[in-house]
């Protein structure tokens, strides 16, 4: 009788590994027996039928030892001995075929334990073979036989196999998936693994019609898992996968929100130990992003940081995909760098990009990521501080990774996308046109290669578009435009509805328009530009920032082809500009994307829309025009202090309602806490990363909309009140005139298109003074050689004061002369007051003391002189100060605080600050010096008293206004962005007798007016004394002596507007006619306020 074949070895059921441990016999009752089959087959003939069936046995029987103990050896005699049964038992069909299951299933072992790819292709090959035969042998089922063929070609793709084999894969599944029951585990298993096997196909083809298909597979098994199945938690991972690939792919909004809801629900169901936690989070933060891309809402992007630094901690110093987690929490920090011009988020992305690179040496698989990542954060850094060295860097970056990508990579057309806009660039910089010829280049081989629907389908022709217009520019060649206009109409029509790209494609084209139209005179292409132009302006769904580029370049084109929609490009783009600089949650933030050098053309916007409205005769316009768009910063926080007085007595609630929310937005966006979260307390791990960072900017973002969103509706519900329906809107120009009450107001308004003087007066229509051609020129010249020689000379050098002599007598003949002559003639008598408002790097320039000023009777005057002269940054900051009560009297003494800290660079202080006390009485001042002179100390004393006197160190911080200080005791600072916060209604006078106060530099933003004398006056303080650029210690307590000996004279009217600008020029007077006091040190000296 021929013995059994033993099953018990290795069966084929699905819910078990094909090769099974025989564990019903004890390990002694085994050896015997396999001793047995020995013995008996070394009797037996080589073709003897008994012996097929005992070599099988023996064979299943080391498939048993190798299960056990993993010895290859085992395994390896099992393959020999199937192999050596199969050939004996040809005469044997279902032994056969049972024997050549087995051996293919072992073979397949081998395979995923050793990795021979040999025993893989075999097994295939045999897996094949067996689906094709009449299976009637207990114990094999066709499904078990497909279901090890299809384990197989799975095992193929996962180690490089060729997209055939994946789609064999596919084919295979599709047919396996009929033969099982729906609503089964094993139709779920099958259904997932086929959305696998499409989702494997797309990463080898890029074929967003794969990426579907699993979805649509995903999708189906995520619906046969119910809550509570225990297969829910896999399955949300899986789609939500998918969904965040297509979205990359797509850019589809709706795969991101549902992305974001699966994996929201995936993290509710996992223990917070639980390891897969952490790539749960990733993924989320990944979402999150994309969301931000596609909407340019910052409250995803912070989500998405946010959840980045919560996976970094999870994360092991040596996890194996540390390396992409830094690359996305870098590229998180660079959009966000890009939304609110945060240079220490640019800082921390460079530093984690650079992290990456090295975990990723030559030969990773991922290096290619990490070196595209730090290529566009180093151009992304060149485009801010036009460092030649970032930009070369970016580009040899660019160049290693384009090298080690050959043809048919799918990261092939999105490398050649990044390192053709880094050529451009470099063109832009050298103005080498071999640059744009090797961009055109790529972007064409891109374009061949990019799959149809991909995100970058429509960037790299609007990349090519812009190359080609470039070359037209240069070599004037027809096909060349003809081909860049057909290639913006395809990435335009690529764009889907609701994608924030498509007002700065919609501008690009608009301005190629335009300048094809300035080539060939055809009014169809102005006309079309202009039309693009207004959609890219009103598109809704771009950022404010985007649509205030294109309302830039629309100003541009419309007024260099003389196009009547000029003055309405200017006045959208004005209306956009506050709404873009309002992204910023903190002033802060605010001021760095102002002052960025990415947007210089925009800082000069509101100067060129006056010269356009004054060269269209509207003086008016222009004038609102200027108080629209310059210091911003100061008039946004000024509108948060809007009087409601008229309001509160028609509906006190809402008053109440809008005075709670608007301070608490007030002291969001003055707060500090959110500037540098580098210094913020935390750990580094093995790569160099900063971990366990604290970054509050988030939080400060979301408040900040919050808060931004309430106060639109009340400010809504406000405007809905009878006689309120200006309120918080533009203020007309007959509100701006009533600046003009106390004396006329000089505008003095610098563009590089023409350059104007404008006298504003009460009841009166507006002046309008011309300048001459190369006004713009030599002002910009005399501003930099005036700050270029202070920075590179002491006080009184006798070069600073050659140069400071110069530039006032230049002044004088293009603003001083002008100007006193004008006002004589509009009968405004000498010795009046007049507040002059220069715009530009005009506010960096002395212009009271502009002179000489020739007279009849030959005596050396200055503008200061023959007017008295104040400044105000803006119409509105001089209404605001001469709307406060004084508290004074004729007859009354206001209380003076004096603020004083000596050291050994300022011996006279403590000599001045008594001087001071003994001239206004010691019942009427209170000194805080030496230790009691602390930040803390000074803000709280500054409500009592109607006036301060500051005798200290002014600090200058020019790359950060806000951080500009008077210097007090244990060199703690009183910061301008502090004293901005005081909220103090009363107060009249701040004399700063310290360095640097009004000092405005031209490499700033001087439109902003950011100094501590401005920040004094915004607190409250109706007028302020202070310095343009360094003082001379004992001018402290002269000019004081002078001053308050005069205002304090016996009978002197205290309380008197004029009484001040007045003594101020009288002291300034004195101090000029003592001997050796140079000129520089009498100019220095300026009014602000009323």
């Amino acid at each position: 009788m021929a013995p059994n074949v033993n099953h018990a070895a290795q069966g084929s059921s699905r819910s078990q590994s094909s090769i099974q441990q025989a564990d019903s016999l004890k390990d002694e009752d085994v050896n015997s027996q396999v001793n047995r089959w020995q013995a008996q087959a070394s009797t037996l003939p080589f073709r003897h039928p008994h012996r097929a069936v005992i070599v099988h046995n023996i064979a299943t029987y080391h498939i048993s030892c190798y299960k056990a103990i993993r010895q290859k050896g085992d395994l390896d005699q099992a393959i020999v001995g199937y192999a050596e049964a199969l050939l004996r038992g040809m005469n044997h069909p279902s032994l056969s075929i049972l024997t050549f299951e087995h051996l293919t299933r072992a073979l397949l072992t081998r395979f995923k334990d050793f990795g021979a790819r040999e025993d893989l292709d075999h097994s295939i090959s045999y897996f094949c073979h067996l689906s094709n035969l009449p299976l009637r042998v207990p114990g094999i089922e066709r499904l078990d036989v497909l279901d090890g063929l299809a384990d197989a070609l799975r095992c193929r793709v996962e180690v490089g196999g060729r997209p055939e084999d994946t789609e064999d894969l596919i084919s295979l599944l599709q047919h396996v998936i009929t033969m099982v029951p729906p609503a089964t585990d094993d139709y779920r298993l099958i259904a997932t693994e086929l959305a696998n096997a499409w989702k494997r196909k797309y990463q080898q083809t890029d074929e967003s019609e794969d990426l579907t298909e699993a979805i649509s597979h995903y999708r189906a098994v995520l619906t046969s898992c119910p809550l509570g199945h225990p297969s829910r938690s896999s399955c949300l991972r899986s789609l939500a996968d998918v969904l965040t690939l297509h979205s990359q792919q797509s850019g589809d909004l709706n795969d991101v929100e549902g992305a974001a809801t699966l994996y929201q629900e995936l993290l509710d169901l996992l223990d917070k130990e639980d390891p897969d936690r952490m790539w749960v989070l990733m993924n989320l933060a990944s979402v999150y992003h994309i969301h931000f891309k596609e909407t340019y809402d910052p409250e995803g992007l912070e989500k998405a940081i946010s959840r980045y630094r919560e996976v970094l901690l999870l994360c092991p110093p040596d996890h194996k995909s540390k390396d992409k987690l830094l690359r996305n929490l870098g590229f998180s920090l660079m959009s966000r760098f890009e939304y609110f011009g945060r240079m220490d988020c640019l800082k921390e992305a460079i530093s984690l990009y650079r992290a990456a690179l090295r975990l990723c040496p030559r030969g990773h698989p991922r290096r290619q990521l990490s070196l595209r990542g730090l290529a566009n954060v180093m151009h992304l850094r060149y485009l801010r501080t036009h460092s030649i060295e970032d930009l070369e860097e970016s580009i040899n970056l660019e160049r290693e990774n384009l090298a080690h990508t050959p043809p048919g990579h799918p990261m092939r057309p999105r490398i050649l996308y990044n390192f053709s806009a880094n050529l451009r660039t470099q063109y832009t910089w050298t103005g080498d046109m071999g640059y744009i010829e090797e961009a055109i280049e790529h972007l064409y081989e891109a374009l061949k290669l990019v799959k149809s629907g991909h995100l970058h389908s429509r960037h790299i022709p609007h990349l090519l578009a812009v190359n080609l217009s470039d070359r037209f520019r240069h070599r004037g060649e027809e096909n060349d435009i003809t081909d860049a206009i057909k290639y913006y109409r395809t990435s335009i029509s690529l764009i889907p509805e609701g994608n924030p790209d498509f007002s700065p494609m919609l501008s690009d084209f608009a301005s190629d328009l335009g300048f094809l139209f300035s080539r060939t005179g055809d009014a169809e292409h102005l006309e079309e530009s202009i039309a693009l132009f207004r959609s890219a302006v009103e598109y809704p769904f771009s950022s404010a920032r985007h649509r205030l580029t294109a309302a830039q370049s629309w100003t541009v084109t419309a007024r260099f082809t003389q196009h009547p929609s000029a003055l309405t490009a200017y006045r959208k783009a004005l209306s956009l500009l506050q709404r873009a600089i309002d992204l910023g949650p903190t002033v802060q933030t605010r001021h760095e994307y102002i002052s960025g050098r990415g947007i210089d053309h925009l800082r000069s916007l509101p100067m060129d829309a006056a010269s356009y409205a004054i060269e269209s005769r509207a003086y008016e316009e222009a004038v609102e025009m200027l108080e629209q768009g310059r210091a911003l910063l100061w008039s946004g926080m000024r509108s948060l202090r809007t009087p409601l007085e008229h309001l509160r007595g028609v509906d006190k609630s809402l008053a109440d309602e809008f005075t709670k929310i608007s301070q608490a937005l007030e002291a969001l966006i003055t707060t500090t806490d959110v500037g540098d979260f580098v210094q913020t307390p935390a750990g580094t791990d093995n790569d160099g990363v900063t971990i366990g960072r604290k970054d509050p900017f988030s939080h400060t973002v979301a408040k900040k909309r919050r808060l931004s969103k309430q106060l639109e509706e009340v400010v809504l519900q406000i405007q809905a009140l009878p006689g309120f329906e200006s309120f918080w809107r533009l203020v007309p120009f007959r509100h701006l005139q009533t600046a003009a009450m106390g004396g006329p107001v000089v505008i003095i308004n610098l563009s590089e298109y023409r350059s104007d003087i404008l006298i504003v007066r009460s009841n009166h229509p507006v002046v309008h003074i011309p300048t001459p051609t190369n006004f713009f020129r030599r002002i910009t010249k005399l501003a930099h050689q005036l700050s270029e020689t202070r920075k590179g000379y002491r006080l009184e050098s006798k070069k600073y004061d050659r140069v400071l002599r110069q530039t006032l007598e230049e002044l004088s003949e293009l603003v001083g002369q002008p100007v006193a002559k004008r006002l004589m003639e509009l009968g405004i008598p000498e010795q009046s007051r007049i507040w002059l408002c220069p715009t530009s790097v005009l506010a960096s320039l002395p212009i009271h003391a502009a002179g000489p000023i020739s007279s009849h009777t030959n005596v050396k005057r200055y503008l200061c002189d023959i007017y008295m002269c104040s400044y105000t940054p803006s119409l509105s900051a001089l209404i605001a100060s001469r709307s406060r009560n004084l508290s004074g009297s004729a007859s009354g003494r206001p209380s003076l605080l004096i603020i004083g800290q000596p050291d050994k660079t300022l011996p006279g202080v403590d000599s001045e600050t008594r001087s001071i006390e003994s001239l206004v009485g010691s019942g009427s001042v209170i000194r805080i010096t030496g230790e009691a002179a602390t930040p803390d100390n000074v803000i709280a004393h500054l409500p009592m008293h109607p006036w301060v006197h500051f005798a200290c160190h002014g600090m200058l911080q020019p790359d950060r206004p806000f951080e500009s200080s008077f210097l007090l005791q244990h060199n703690t600072h009183l910061t301008l962005l502090r004293i901005a916060k005081s909220h103090l209604p009363t107060a009249e006078l701040a004399f700063l007798a310290a360095c640097h106060t009004a000092e405005l530099t031209e490499d700033g933003t001087p439109d902003e007016v950011l100094h501590l004398t401005a920040a004094m006056q915004f607190s409250g303080f109706m007028s302020v004394v202070g310095t343009m650029w360094a003082m001379v210690d004992e001018d402290g307590k002269d000019l004081s002596e002078h001053f308050y000996s005069k205002m304090f004279a016996a009978g002197a009217q205290v309380a008197s507007y004029e009484k001040l600008a007045r003594t101020l020029r009288h002291a300034t007077q004195k101090l000029r006619t003592e001997k050796g006091v140079s000129l520089e040190r009498w100019v220095n000296f300026v009014h602000y306020g009323a």
